[in-house]
């Protein structure tokens, strides 16, 4: 186990000094006790951590963690900003937001983003006051900051190094409230006033830092997404923020994160869905130069994938890029062992075999084939759908659509397939020859 607090010395961290990143490695999953996962894991983690007081907390990666806060800024999946100038009542919007997105399931990791209060100095002028002592906020201001942090008064030579020469007060006098108060500020037409009459001085929590984004300042409400896709997650809760969270005029909500790069590609596959499937039936109708026979093997390929679905259930895993990804790629394989099947039945009712022959022989005739072409699919990703390794989180949800649609494929093609055909197709088997010679 290994921790670093604050930022690292090359300046590439921008963290403060209250935060702390804690690496643990873990063991391989071949040692873990009976039961664990990684999600359970992280769970117990949690439940420790929330027995520590003043603790905020994010489980990640190191690399997920980096990418997160270059995406956002923030180290989270989601993020939701709050843009404006009031800092209380940002706050307090993003607490209202914070109580409603923790109903919604799937939720982990709920917190504010680096909201931490300091202690600071706050002097509040009063202008009445300064008026009456025949002085100025710009005199007055002035002198404070004289006092507090310093004025360069004049400059010595060292050599041949300048050194600059700093006017300020005592450090026992700059840490006293009462010492502060009892500065006395010169006035223009003689004597002095002590400073505590010209203003309000008292120590106040304060914001420790103030982040700006595009020249406006915001705050950052951040979560991780547990147990559930993160697009209906997110969806539900912009929704629930949408209706219980009034936004003033001049403040504005912005959400981000993660998701983003989930959202392009969900955009770009809405649009690269229906090409394949375009494509896929052009091809299938230049194969077999049959518009009923096409129709017949992709009214049968929404049966085939529902294996890739049940099988994201039965291994818990949500919908992602990837998922879809592999439901695209076992559209592919569907469509070709349909192919296969269609293709000889089409043989068969070209050689003057009657339709329900052609059906039987056909499917006797790439039984064979058909089993090779899906075992080889399911038996090859089967490994990649098992596996707990690291980036199986990437690759296994692909791997999983495509085992389990491939059993359900296989079914799909020799029993329902050449159902489907027998439907649409005619009982008098005609090409381009015969129809010429009828004509």
């Amino acid at each position: 186990m290994l921790s670093e607090n604050g930022r690292p010395e090359d300046g590439t961290d921008n963290e403060n000094p209250n935060m702390s990143e804690t690496f643990v490695r873990l063991r391989p999953r071949n040692e873990w006790r009976k039961g664990y996962d990684k999600d359970r894991l992280a769970d117990e983690v949690r439940a420790l951590l929330l027995e520590i007081p003043g603790v905020r907390y994010n489980i990640s990666q190191p690399i997920k963690d980096n990418v997160e806060e270059a995406v956002a800024g923030v180290r989270g999946k989601v993020v939701l900003k709050v843009f404006g100038t009031d800092g209380k009542l940002m706050r307090d919007m993003l607490d209202q937001a914070r109580a409603q997105i923790g109903k919604v399931p799937g939720v982990v990791d709920l917190d504010l983003y680096r909201d931490a209060t300091v202690p600071q100095l706050q002097i509040n002028l009063d202008r009445d006051a300064i008026a009456r002592a025949g002085l100025t906020t710009g005199v007055v201001n002035d002198f404070i900051g004289t006092a507090l942090a310093g004025k360069v008064a004049t400059t010595f030579w060292e050599a041949e190094r300048p050194v600059p020469v700093r006017l300020m007060l005592p450090v026992a006098v700059r840490e006293n409230q009462l010492a502060i108060g009892e500065l006395a500020v010169p006035r223009p037409a003689g004597g002095s006033v002590p400073l505590r009459q010209l203003a309000q001085i008292g120590v106040l929590s304060g914001a420790a830092n103030i982040y700006r984004e595009s020249n406006s300042r915001y705050l950052a409400l951040k979560f991780n997404v547990e147990g559930r896709d993160m697009g209906s997650t997110v969806n539900d809760a912009i929704d629930i923020v949408n209706q219980n969270v009034k936004v003033p005029d001049g403040y504005y909500l912005q959400w981000g994160g993660e998701f983003e790069n989930q959202q392009r590609a969900i955009k770009r596959l809405e649009v690269i869905v229906p090409v394949a499937l375009a494509a896929v039936l052009a091809l299938l109708y230049s194969a077999v130069q049959s518009g009923r026979a096409a129709a017949a093997i992709m009214l049968a390929v929404p049966f085939a994938l529902t294996g890739g679905v049940f099988a994201l259930k039965l291994g818990g895993m949500p919908l992602s890029v990837s998922a879809v990804v592999g439901f695209i790629a076992l559209l592919g394989q569907a469509s070709l062992l349909g192919l296969l099947q269609v293709s000889a039945i089409e043989q068969h009712r070209a050689a003057g075999a009657t339709l329900e022959a052609s059906i039987a022989a056909g499917a006797v005739e790439k039984l064979r084939a058909v089993l090779m072409a899906a075992l080889l699919a399911l038996f090859g990703l089967l490994p990649m759908a098992l596996s707990q390794d690291i980036g199986s989180e990437t690759q296994r949800p692909f791997a999983l659509v495509i085992v389990g649609g491939m059993v359900t494929t296989l079914i799909v093609t020799l029993f329902v397939l050449p159902g489907v055909y027998a439907m649409l197709a005619s009982e008098r088997y005609s090409t381009p020859e015969s129809e010429d010679e009828a004509a």
